[in-house]
Order: structure tokens, then sequence, then C-alpha cells
């Protein structure tokens, strides 16, 4: 019996748009990151809100993209 030790890094990120006042969360980003790859997904929370704000709400998920390649990027160094 052998013990195997596997550790992964979690990415969360939020689009978050003021309509009328209020902060609306557009999109929710999230990423994985472990010895087995990179898995990146979004999901648009308010379909109305991210027609009328696409190029924000891309900037963000661009954004958050940018910063799960950071992360893997450490992941590479300390590996």
């Amino acid at each position: 019996m052998a013990l195997r030790k596997r550790n992964s890094i979690n990415a969360n990120g939020e689009s978050v748009i003021t309509v009328d006042g209020k902060e609306v969360v557009v999109a929710t980003m999230t990423a994985s990151i472990s010895d087995n790859g990179t898995n990146i997904a979004k999901y648009i929370q308010d379909e109305t809100v991210y027609k009328a704000n696409k190029s924000e709400v891309r900037a963000d998920i661009a954004e958050f993209q940018d910063y799960v390649y950071e992360l893997e990027d450490e992941r590479v160094v300390e590996e």
C-alpha cells in the first residue's frame, strides 16, 4: 500500500455590474488546476445584463483567464 498525495488549486471569480445602484453578479468563473490539468468554466447568471454589458463582462472573463495562467505558472515553478 502506498500513499498518493495530490494537490490542486481552485479559483473563483465574479463579474459584477452596477444596475440601478445595485451590484448584479452577471457571470461567475471557476477554475481547478491539478496534476491532471486545468479546467475553467464560466456561467452567465443574468443574460439580460450580460447582453447589455458584453464588453465589460468579457474583459472580466479575460482577466480571470490571465489570473488562472498566473496560478498555473506559479504551480510549475513550485514543482
